[in-house]
């Protein structure tokens, strides 16, 4: 899955339950690299945070763009899908052009687990910061 970009997340229990699934969408090392399967979810291969905002309306959670040890690590949104998948939430990370480099889907829950853990860390930033294109 490796090669797909496709990364999966397990609880480390005795059921071994799907915490998060991670599609890369975006490989810097290739300008013309495409994810090579359809996306869930009536999503595209290529998506900015205008269209993702058009799609899916305003964030439940938005984290600005940091630099973490001189790496970018770009503006992250939650987004609940609509019903009926609405216990799914995926998060869009986007890159410096504001293209989505990365989506991943978590449960409900589990977002708001990042979500209570990003509000004692102060991470949460203000959802409706201007939307680029």
């Amino acid at each position: 899955m490796r090669r797909e970009r496709i990364f999966l997340s397990f609880i480390n229990n005795q059921e071994k339950n799907l915490e998060e699934v991670t599609l890369r969408l975006e490989d810097e090392n290739k300008t013309d690299w495409l994810f090579p399967n359809p996306l869930p979810f009536g999503l595209e291969p290529v998506m900015t945070q205008k269209w993702v905002r058009a799609k899916l309306g305003h964030p439940m959670i938005y984290t600005d763009a940091q630099i973490i040890m001189t790496i970018y690590v770009g503006v992250k949104e939650f987004y609940t899908l609509p019903a009926p998948h609405q216990y799914i939430v995926a998060a869009f990370t986007y890159n410096k052009d504001f293209f989505v480099q990365k989506v991943t889907f978590y449960s409900i829950e589990r977002a708001k687990e990042i979500q209570a853990a990003l509000e004692i860390k102060g991470w949460v930033g203000n959802c409706s910061a201007m939307v680029r294109s």
